[in-house]
């Protein structure tokens, strides 16, 4: 069955084309933005709310109505991911809504998207136990560098937060991803890499992927790390997978395509080649829709090595 465009909901985004997960239907569970951590390449932005309080930040069962209402059409989805504005964990219901999603549409897989600051409390980790695919972040092997690229909320520490990735991975036993994000001139020394290993050894995960800069980040002073130092990087973290800027799925056509693009530009920003993939059009005129907002001023853009992001007006 053909997807239908969801521009017009709240806490549901997409269906998008995913580097890893295929077609995504996206749920985003907080408030923009509202996090553990502030992360200086972060493509949603600064932290507005910096905390590790979990509670009901939107109603859950508000969410329950959004998912029911586009899933009753069963549509061609891989994953429905929990990401989007800020740390899904932090969320209260997080695991209400897994659980819902597992019993009520068992055909579809749950992916969480986290930082995994959290998983020292066991009332997090059992939050997740019931997602098919938790990925987490490992972008320091040093308190050092914790600080210096992930800006963390001042209670956190990287002792505690590594145990707790430990344990996650003792009681979990379903698909375990680690992405590293390489900031150039920050964490891609062999000094902080071979910490940044042991962490990951200590982990254990099922597939070690491997990032830099593709779309604006928070501080515009980041730079990309050259491909050739992330093969080398790759190769020494375990065979770590690169992960391909161009690979994505494309989706059905929408008469709604700006609707479209505004409600994903709120949550990560996209290229004229992304809407064209997604919408089947040619560059030119994905550009076209693009441009046509950024001179009505509802989204702005900055040019990258990859292209033109278009991304959400502040």
């Amino acid at each position: 069955m053909k997807n239908k465009l969801n521009s017009g909901y709240r806490y549901i985004f997409g269906p998008i084309p995913s580097r890893r997960l295929g077609v995504s239907l996206g749920v985003d569970l907080l408030p923009s933005k509202t996090c553990t951590l502030d992360c200086i390449y972060c493509e949603c932005g600064k932290t507005k709310n910096l905390t590790i309080s979990q509670k009901e930040y939107v109603p859950v069962e508000n969410v329950k109505y959004e998912l029911k209402d586009f899933l009753q059409s069963a549509p061609d989805i891989d994953y429905i991911t929990f990401a989007g504005s800020g740390e899904p964990t932090l969320h209260s219901g997080l695991g209400d809504l897994i659980r819902y999603i597992k019993f009520s549409y068992p055909r579809y897989r749950v992916a969480v998207l986290t930082n995994g600051t959290l998983f020292y409390e066991p009332s997090i980790l059992k939050q997740v136990i019931d997602a098919d695919l938790v990925k987490i972040s490992v972008d320091a092997g040093t308190f050092e560098n914790f600080v210096r690229i992930n800006r963390p909320h001042e209670t956190l520490e990287l002792s505690k937060i590594t145990d707790g990735l430990i344990n996650l991975r003792k009681n979990y036993d379903k698909e375990l991803w680690v992405e590293v994000f390489i900031v150039k001139n920050l964490n891609d020394n062999r000094v902080e890499l071979k910490k940044i290993k042991e962490v990951i050894n200590l982990i254990k995960p099922d597939r070690i992927h491997l990032n830099t800069l593709d779309r604006p980040g928070t501080e515009s002073w980041i730079e990309p790390a050259e491909e050739f130092v992330l093969k080398d990087i790759a190769s020494y973290l375990n065979d770590a997978t690169l992960i391909n800027k161009d690979e994505v799925s494309g989706l059905i056509l929408s008469n709604e395509i700006e609707k479209f693009i505004i409600a994903t530009v709120k949550r990560r920003p996209i290229t004229a080649k992304d809407v064209s993939r997604i919408f089947n059009l040619s560059e030119n005129d994905a550009a076209r829709y693009l441009n046509t907002l950024y001179e009505s001023k509802r989204v702005d853009k900055k040019k990258m090595p990859r292209g033109e992001f278009y991304f959400n007006r502040n």
